[in-house]
């Protein structure tokens, strides 16, 4: 039998550029593919090799190609990388439940994922899924939706979906239901699966692969003892936020993987970023995401951006 090969892609908005470029060295014949934020927006053209397509998605993509501006409106961070506190006020004022809309990233989706895209993974029966965050259930949980099961335009939209950064992007209602119960439908509210999950290793482990590589858009995991001081309640809740999302959820991923590989024989390999790339994730640049693109590209067989485990002999 024919061993499988997965790959699972976190989330880091612009970031993405990065890890797209390693992805497109390495080059490899994936059978599965998971992904959260803008891992579910490139996996699809992962698993299809079509590297040359992603390159231009993710070398082309500027701020307005992902957020709605509005000359009325406050940009929802600011062009250093900071939350712009006259979005979180216009957000209040105007009872808004989110700092700004997305609608256009929807529309950049639809440049580059065709529903010939769509049918050409089916046919080479390779399985793709994307994770979105459900914020009308409690507890608020991930959900994993798969190009075998969903419809071309269902599955655009859980694309357009897991990549709505929490509080920034749109939080849009969709009808769902579960796998065992297909005929019964839940209404949704949905948004960034990178929110609860950031690495989408479980359904790949699920798919059966005896092989998965990480694409992980953080540096690895490095213990700081002198952050600048706290200057005001957005720094105050955004730092919060990191310490409750991603500090503790990468602090368990080591072990995770050790579990993994030792327990189910799988090889794991994990690529981190070098260094963090910027301010704020949600800064969109063609210039700078270029750079980064050939960064990923020319570093990714790099021992130092990588862990691995492998399975016992």
């Amino acid at each position: 039998m024919k061993k499988k090969v997965g790959v699972a892609v976190s989330g880091g908005g612009a970031w993405g550029a990065f890890g797209a470029g390693t992805l497109a060295k390495l080059n490899k014949n994936y059978d599965v593919g998971a992904g959260i934020s803008t891992g579910a927006l490139m996996t699809p053209l992962v698993l299809l090799n079509d590297y040359d397509k992603l390159k231009e998605a993710y070398t082309n993509t500027r701020d307005k190609d992902i957020i709605d501006f509005k000359w009325y409106k406050p940009r929802p961070v600011t062009k250093k990388g900071k939350i712009n506190k006259w979005a979180i006020i216009y957000a209040l004022i105007f009872g808004n439940p989110t700092l700004a809309t997305t609608n256009a990233m929807k529309k950049h989706i639809d440049k580059f994922m065709k529903s010939t895209d769509f049918v050409e993974i089916l046919k080479r029966q390779k399985e793709v899924l994307v994770g979105c965050q459900n914020m009308a259930e409690e507890p608020s949980l991930v959900h994993f939706f798969s190009n075998k099961v969903e419809k071309f335009e269902d599955f655009k939209d859980w694309m357009w979906f897991s990549a709505n950064y929490s509080f920034v992007g749109s939080l849009v209602e969709k009808q769902w239901s579960e796998e065992l119960t297909p005929s019964v439908k839940h209404m949704g509210q949905w948004e960034d699966g990178g929110m609860t999950e950031v690495i989408p290793l479980q359904p790949i482990l699920e798919r059966g692969c005896s092989e998965i590589d990480v694409i992980i858009h953080r540096p690895k995991p490095n213990y700081t003892k002198n952050l600048s001081p706290i200057k005001n309640l957005i720094e105050h809740v955004d730092r919060g936020f990191k310490a409750m999302r991603y500090d503790i959820e990468f602090e368990n991923l080591l072990e995770t993987c050790e579990h993994m590989s030792q327990q189910h024989g799988i090889k794991i390999t994990l690529y981190y970023l070098p260094r963090k790339l910027s301010n704020n994730s949600m800064v969109f640049t063609k210039e700078q995401m270029s750079e980064w693109w050939e960064e990923g590209y020319n570093t990714a067989n790099d021992p130092d951006r990588q862990i691995v485990f492998n399975p016992p002999k």
